[in-house]
Order: C-alpha cells, then structure tokens, then sequence
C-alpha cells in the first residue's frame, strides 16, 4: 500500500515537471519577443546643395507595446553639416527630463523625452526635428550612437529592437530636394 502511494506521488511530481518544463520552454520561445520599438529618421535619405537648409525628423515607432519614454544620442558629421536649430513642436513628448542639444563641434545630438497618459502606440511618432545646414560635398550619414525607447510598464522596459540610419547627398550646383 505504502509502495503504490509514493508511486502516485512519484507520478505526480513527474507529472508537475514534465508540465513545468514545457510551459517554460513554450513561452521562451514561442511568444513573441518584448522588444517592439524602433528609432528612426525622416526623410532617411535625400539630396541637397551645399549653404541649403534642410530638417529631419527623429520618429519613434512602437505600434505594439505602449511607449512612455525615449532617450537618444545621434552622430552627424560635423565637417558636412551643421546643425542650425531643433525643434520640439509637434512632438508626441509633453515632458522633457533633458532638453534637446546639440554640439556641432563633437557631431552629436542628444535627447530625453516622456510622454504622459495616455503614453504612446503606433508608428512615426515625432520626438525632435532637426534643421541641419549643409556645409562640404559628401555623404552625410547619421546614426544613433545609443537610445531607448521604454515600455509604460511601471519598470521601464527597454523594449528598442532597432535603429534607423540616414544619407544625405551633399553637393555643389542645383540638386532638388
């Protein structure tokens, strides 16, 4: 008697594992991944003349997890462009932790921004707008150096999966824009 009922424990706790084990490896691999958000550029490539002024928008794209936050440090070659002002207007962020700035002398722009209930879903949402100023010939490339979009979560899930990069033409004579 003693014998069948550790067997029936026995089974039961093989039972749990085996359960266990796969409801783990179900979820782990099988749901999708936490990381949903992109950081872009607008236009992400374009052609101009050197003395022309022109503006690039830094978008964040979360249209499956709600976004509250998003932080960023953009490199722009400071021998090719300039950057003449950036812009808050129209951005889906209503608090700035760090205002947005720029150094032309290190190439380099940083932002931090929140957004407040209701947070934000979807795509291409304008964070800042960038009025660059075309100086020398070549391609000017930006890139994120570092940023993150964060989940309103209550923890502050970094839920960035990737970051857009952008080309600009910069020449002598008429190009359009």
């Amino acid at each position: 008697m003693k014998s069948l009922a550790l067997k029936n424990i026995a089974r039961r706790i093989m039972k749990f594992l085996c359960i266990s084990v796969f409801t783990l490896v179900f979820f782990s691999v099988f749901l999708p991944q936490v990381k949903a958000a992109t950081l872009i550029f607008s236009p992400s490539i374009g052609s101009y003349n050197i003395g022309s002024y022109f503006t690039v928008s830094v978008l964040g794209s979360s249209p499956d997890k709600v976004m509250n936050a998003a932080s960023g440090v953009i490199s722009f070659p400071n021998d090719l462009l300039s950057v003449s002002s950036i812009s808050e207007t129209s951005s889906i962020f209503n608090v700035w932790p760090q205002a947005p700035s720029y150094s032309n002398t290190d190439g380099t722009i940083n932002f931090q921004g929140a957004v407040l209930p209701p947070w934000y879903t979807g795509n291409s949402g304008k964070l800042i707008t960038v009025t660059f100023k075309a100086k020398a010939e070549g391609t000017a490339n930006l890139s994120f150096i570092s940023g993150s979009v964060l989940a309103a979560d209550g923890m502050g899930t970094n839920i960035t999966s990737s970051f857009g990069t952008a080309a600009y033409q910069i020449s002598k004579g008429n190009v359009t824009q």
